[in-house]
């Protein structure tokens, strides 16, 4: 008898037409809902390829191009901080004029970027403007996929429809360093671009063929007063964290410090005014009620904290590789892809633990195991090797699925159906907020450390080599680069150079390591939050039930 009652609830019996209208689900895409998601993915995928392909080039375009660790940080950070400041304009703009036709959109802007970025661009200002481009094309992109997911599947299969779409935006982003490792090894880091203008092409005609057109059957005007507010606010933020640690130290290059207090506090009077309009507003961007759910406002916390930790450590994981265990780009690369196994086999698991244990108990235990990785990663040192990390990023990479998949899945089921865009905006901003403020925050936390370790080694060469010394502070790759031709032309023997590179990996090693321990610092805040203050079990499958034909 237990067998047959196992049985019936394994298989799902197909939804009738009475079901589907219910939901609001057309037969006709319901039966081809697979073949969507798959576009959707690709679309997916080419942002986030984009996005994690970069991290592997920086020690080649900071030789190349003689790049600060401020540009790299910039490099980087100006995608997220454009992609995130725009996300819930981008996402109401969908939701009223068409979700596919706006990710259209972003997908040519995207490609046409790349494509400049790839062919032309020579100085860290092109890089950064095209960077700044499809940051742009981004945002128009990725809250497309989500919120046309929320609409094509049913609610009892939105759970294993979104552990799809997250596991691609995960996977997307190690396997971005696994091409940019094989085309920097076969072309140069250019390639990197030219590859993401060809992805972005393949999916902007598979979602033409495939992708039906949504949007907000109430018509929702766009809150456009709220979207400028929340714009400002989160580029003052990032702009403003990224350029205080230099300007605070007097560094020669760096923004004047009036400058950079005034965007914070500009970006704070604008966060809050954002919160306020939105309040009052009768079609809010963002509605404030729906933090009255910790469904709601609990997981846009853990998302962001979470993705804060987590890319601000690994912006500083291809510098690692490189230079310091000393892979070449193609050998970081490919020994990343073993790292991503453990999230492939998990992502379909995780939905049926969060059902069987609850979303609260599943995602404090990721947070907690994630937290762990982070405070066996801030004991290493300047001697480290590949398989130091292995275990590390293993544990790291299966904290995180258990952490985001059922944030994001509980996150959308609060929100309305027709504000899809409003819930994806919601859940990607949270995501590249917390991965540009972790970059910002972090990065220049590591760049501070670094600095200032450093310096004590150069201050000790002789004055003639004063600007030798300048080169070496700017960022690890450089300092190589510096030490390695000191040594070739004899300007500094051989045994002193040795020992001025090792000094400078500890010196990185060791700010690497003090933003790993802040890291683990934020998850296990994060947990104990998750463990008090989320959804209780009863609540969500009330939830869950409530939104689902039949009770299924």
């Amino acid at each position: 008898m237990k067998r047959k009652h196992k049985s019936k609830k394994v298989v799902q019996p197909p939804m009738t037409e009475a079901e589907l209208a219910k939901e609001g689900i057309k037969p006709q895409i319901y039966k081809r809902r697979w073949w969507i998601l798959g576009s959707l993915c690709l679309a997916l995928f080419v942002e986030m390829v984009a996005n994690g392909s970069l991290n592997m080039a920086l020690p080649d375009m900071a030789r190349d191009m003689n790049l600060s660790q401020l540009d790299l940080t910039w490099i980087v950070n100006t995608y997220t901080l454009l992609f995130a400041s725009l996300l819930f304009v981008a996402g109401a703009v969908g939701d009223r004029y068409g979700r596919k036709r706006i990710m259209q959109i972003g997908l040519v802007l995207f490609s046409a970027s790349s494509i400049y970025a790839g062919f032309f661009a020579g100085s860290a200002l092109e890089l950064i403007i095209m960077r700044v481009l499809m940051g742009i094309g981004g945002a128009m992109i990725m809250p497309a996929t989500l919120s046309i997911v929320n609409n094509i599947f049913p609610r009892r299969e939105r759970p294993q429809a979104m552990a799809v779409w997250g596991t691609v935006a995960g996977a997307g982003m190690m396997l971005g360093s696994v091409v940019s490792g094989l085309l920097i090894n076969i072309f140069h880091w250019h390639a990197i671009f030219i590859f993401t203008a060809t992805l972005t092409v393949i999916a902007f005609v598979a979602n033409c063929l495939l992708v039906p057109e949504s949007v907000d059957e109430h018509k929702t005007p766009v809150d456009w007063l709220g979207g400028l507010f929340a714009f400002l606010g989160v580029f003052g933020l990032v702009y403003g964290i990224t350029e205080l640690p230099d300007s605070l130290r007097g560094v020669e290059t760096a923004t004047n410090p009036m400058l950079v207090w005034s965007a914070l506090v500009a970006a704070i009077i604008s966060l809050v005014v954002f919160v306020w309009w939105e309040w009052r507003s009768k079609h809010p961007m963002l509605d404030m009620k729906l933090f009255r759910s910790s469904g709601f406002g609990i997981s846009s916390l853990i998302l962001v904290l979470t993705f804060l930790a987590l890319s601000g450590t690994m912006y500083g994981m291809s510098i690692l590789e490189q230079s310091i265990i000393g892979f070449s780009p193609l050998e970081a690369a490919l020994y990343m892809i073993p790292v991503m196994i453990p999230m492939m086999i998990l992502s379909p698991l995780v939905p049926k633990l969060a059902a069987r244990f609850s979303s609260r108990w599943v995602i404090s235990a990721g947070l907690v195991i994630t937290a762990v990785a982070f405070l066996l990663i801030s004991q290493l040192d300047g001697s480290v090797t590949y398989w130091h990390i292995f275990g590390c990023m293993v544990m790291m990479v299966v904290g995180i699925t258990f952490a985001m998949i059922p944030s994001t899945n509980l996150l959308m089921l609060v929100v309305p159906k027709n504000r899809s865009g409003m819930g994806s905006a919601m859940e990607d901003t949270t995501r590249e907020l917390g991965s540009a403020l972790g970059v910002a925050l972090i990065g220049s936390s590591i760049n501070t450390i670094y600095n200032t370790n450093i310096h004590a080694a150069t201050a000790q060469l002789p004055p003639q080599l004063t600007q030798a010394g300048q080169a070496i502070e700017k960022s690890l790759p450089a300092a190589q680069q510096v030490i390695d031709q000191l040594a070739k032309t004899g300007a500094l023997p051989s045994p002193a150079a040795e020992q001025l590179l090792m000094a400078a990996k500890n010196a990185w090693m060791d700010g690497f390591g003090h933003a790993a321990l802040i890291s683990a610092g934020i998850m296990l805040v994060t947990a104990v939050i998750c463990a008090i203050f989320f959804i209780k079990k009863a609540e969500e499958d009330k939830l869950t039930s409530a939104a689902t034909p039949h009770g299924r």
